[in-house]
């Protein structure tokens, strides 16, 4: 299997990181459109709108949460027992995209 290299370019930025490990995802990508079209939502709700598995959704919803790209209405230390309503964090998506499409398009 060939080995995954980080660019050797000042402009691969700690936010086009972010952006192709969030955006190049179908699944994370399927969890931000269902959560931009329908607003805040449970982990349930999710598991039930995408073609994703209950631990599946929750290992993408983590990276998604510190990505910065979903917000939660309750702390990661105080989630045991609740159940906390996520959403999508359009200015930050909108920073990720914006910072991809610069690396892409600009020399």
């Amino acid at each position: 299997m060939p080995r995954i290299t980080q660019p050797h370019d000042a402009a691969w930025s700690a936010d086009v990181e972010a952006a192709v490990a969030t955006f190049g995802n179908r699944a994370r990508n399927e969890i931000l459109r269902f959560l931009t079209a329908t607003g805040p939502a449970t982990r349930g709700d999710i598991v039930a709108a995408v073609s994703a598995g209950d631990p599946s959704v929750a290992k993408h919803l983590a990276a998604l949460e510190e990505a910065g790209v979903v917000m939660v209405d309750v702390e990661p230390g105080r989630r045991h027992g609740r159940s906390p309503r996520y959403s999508a964090n359009p200015v930050r998506i909108k920073e990720l995209l914006d910072a991809h499409l610069r690396y892409l398009l600009e020399k």
